[in-house]
């Protein structure tokens, strides 16, 4: 089964919960998994695209409101339960796990990231 198609079937396995604190402060960096599909190629820690959306993420830990809108996929980075998507001028966290399930958005410019597709 496709990767997309087990992340959403994880999805609506879940409860709905939100990790974010009433002043929007989140820390992805302890809810990452320890490996991704991006840019069709199996990426983890202590690779540049891995670390790259770690640092990111450990620099970018306010900010972040819960959405239920549905976003057209950009350059995305995913697992069986979390998919970040990229979008011009927003980050898009969707996440599941035994008992949560949610989306965060927050404003902020992604270029840099597609630089790192392109190697």
């Amino acid at each position: 089964m496709p990767l997309k198609y087990l992340f959403i079937l994880s999805l609506l396995l879940v409860v709905f919960s939100s990790p974010v604190n009433a002043s929007g402060t989140v820390n992805f960096t302890t809810k990452m998994p320890p490996e991704f599909e991006f840019c069709g190629k199996k990426v983890g820690r202590g690779t540049p695209e891995y670390d790259a959306l770690f640092n990111w993420f450990n620099n970018n830990t306010t900010g972040w409101y819960e959405s239920n809108l549905p976003y057209e996929l950009g350059l995305t980075y995913m697992s069986q339960t979390f998919r970040v998507n990229l979008m011009d001028n927003k980050v898009i966290v969707s996440y599941a796990s035994a008992t949560s399930v949610g989306q965060l958005v927050r404003a902020a410019k992604t270029s840099g990231f597609s630089r790192l597709c392109n190697k």
